[in-house]
């Protein structure tokens, strides 16, 4: 383990020195060695200085299921300079947002995403990867492979993390070197995670649950399997990848394992201990069958928003109720934690509140957004010291075996397959168009899987919803657009005249 790392930086250069011919990361594509990682992040670094990059700078990545992320996630670090994960899938107009939140002069990519470079290409930004400026090859063969030398503290900025889902202005998570590292520190110590392991890499890494492919296997100085696009939509080759690989630890939302288990896919894989799941409900009865399905893992439930990393784990028994919530269970080392009601004051054990969270792994703050860190912390005053607690916005209570239990949002944001949406704002998109008159954005559970829906009432005609999906991609991420349009003739009320979202959930449950 590189337990001497101050900054994440180090973690890849302690596993080339120790392990330089280890895969560090692989896909159906190809690998990559420690050392030649290392050795390549460092002609990064020596390029994107050369191009004025200094500390403390921005720098966009914007790479989708790619051991080429790797690179530039390492190559950025080394020049003290700040990672911004984009998202290809989301609109060119959203990436415009928070390249400009963000003042990103660099962008690096690749070649399967020249169309959204072309989109949000500018004379003002360089972008390495595209068929336009740079490529990968002119940096590797054209740049020193020797360390930059540049000071960089643990309480330096290291990445951002925009959540998705929300169609109002982009909000960046901000962590330092210092949260990063400790969520690897303390996610590797929990999962008793090896260089012998080998950690499946389902997330993209503008989606927090890659930090544990990207930094916690570096920390252990183990092998991150990426999966592609074609294994997460044939599940069939995704097993077959995680035979063949000897994946021992997976980490996804609970929709996947959902997909596989109702697919009825052999999930028993020797090599498979770890199975962990988090982002968003998993149903107990869904949990449950992969138990059965997958008998050789252990099972856990991991919570945390990515402002904080994770915070609370819990193993999942064999012997699990599916008549009880399976809880979130504690948290983890160097973590504390409220339960307050809506005047901040504490809740007694069996009632839910708001859950507060302090932890090493906590976020620096929330980027170029002053007034929504004041609304985002809650400060507790101890032995004279101020100490800060990030109020998460999640309902939960502390069950009799002092467990922690989640029961739901505070406000309408909800999780889809592990994104954030905020359903009023998907509704402020709908009804801002010309042929609706009214909307209520709402979801149902099919088959123990959470699916967005709307029910809409026309302007005037009735609607062609394939054509308004089309539209809607124009304006929300793909992870925000409706499932399931329902055209009603009017909206159903509650008495004190609000849209009874209740009802309608009823209505289109089935």
């Amino acid at each position: 383990m590189n337990s001497k790392s101050t900054i994440l930086s180090e973690l890849l250069s302690a596993g080339a020195k120790k392990n330089p011919d280890k895969i560090a990361f692989k896909s159906a594509s190809g690998h990559i060695t420690y050392q030649d990682l290392d050795l390549k992040t460092n002609k990064i670094a020596n390029w994107l200085i050369e191009n004025e990059v200094q500390k403390g700078d921005r720098v966009g990545i914007l790479i989708e299921k790619n051991i080429y992320t790797a690179y530039g996630l390492y190559g950025i670090l080394k020049t003290g300079a700040v990672i911004v994960a984009l998202d290809p899938a989301q609109p060119a107009e959203k990436l415009k947002a928070i390249i400009k939140d963000c003042e990103i002069k660099v962008v690096l990519s690749i070649p399967a995403h020249q169309r959204i470079l072309d989109q949000i290409a500018s004379p003002d930004l360089l972008e390495l990867g595209s068929t336009q400026d740079v490529s990968w090859e002119e940096v590797f063969t054209g740049f020193s492979d020797e360390l930059p030398q540049v000071a960089i503290a643990p309480s330096d900025y290291a990445y951002i993390i925009y959540t998705s889902g929300s169609t109002g202005e982009p909000k960046g998570i901000v962590h330092t070197h210092e949260s990063g590292l400790a969520y690897a520190r303390q996610s590797t110590k929990l999962y008793q995670v090896t260089e012998n392991d080998v950690i499946g890499n389902v997330a993209s890494l503008h989606f927090d649950q890659s930090t544990f492919g990207y930094f916690s296997a570096m920390y252990a100085c183990c092998t991150t399997y990426v999966f592609n696009y074609s294994e997460l939509i044939m599940l069939g080759s995704f097993c077959e990848a995680v035979r063949n690989n000897e994946i021992s630890i997976l980490y996804s939302v609970p929709s996947l394992f959902i997909s596989l288990v109702r697919g009825g896919f052999d999930l028993d894989f020797p090599s498979v201990r770890w199975i962990k799941y988090g982002g968003e409900s998993f149903p107990p009865t869904q949990v449950k069958m992969l138990l059965n399905k997958a008998p050789s893992a252990q099972v856990s439930n991991v919570y945390g928003p990515a402002e904080v990393n994770q915070c609370t784990y819990y193993t999942v028994p064999k012997s699990l109720d599916v008549n009880r919530e399976v809880p979130i269970g504690k948290v983890w080392d160097n973590t504390e934690y409220l339960l307050l009601d809506e005047n901040d004051k504490p809740m007694k054990q069996g009632k839910s509140g708001e859950l507060l969270i302090h932890s090493v792994t906590m976020m620096s703050g929330y980027w170029n957004n002053d007034e929504l860190n004041k609304k985002s912390f809650y400060h507790l005053t101890r032995d004279g010291q101020s100490i800060r607690f990030y109020r998460t916005g999640d309902q939960v209570y502390l069950n009799e075996n002092e467990e922690l239990v989640f029961v739901g949002r505070i406000d309408r944001q909800v999780k889809i397959s592990g994104y954030r949406v905020e359903l009023g704002a998907v509704e402020q998109v709908l009804i801002k168009l010309p042929e609706i008159k009214d909307a209520a954005v709402f979801t149902t559970t099919f088959d123990g899987v959470k699916e967005l829906c709307a029910a809409i009432v026309p302007q005037g005609d009735s609607l062609d919803m394939t054509q308004l999906k089309r539209t809607l991609l124009k304006f929300l991420p793909k992870q925000s657009i409706p499932k399931h349009l329902f055209e009603v003739p009017e909206m159903p009320h509650s008495d004190n005249g609000k849209v009874h979202y209740r009802e309608l959930e009823k209505q289109f449950a089935n």
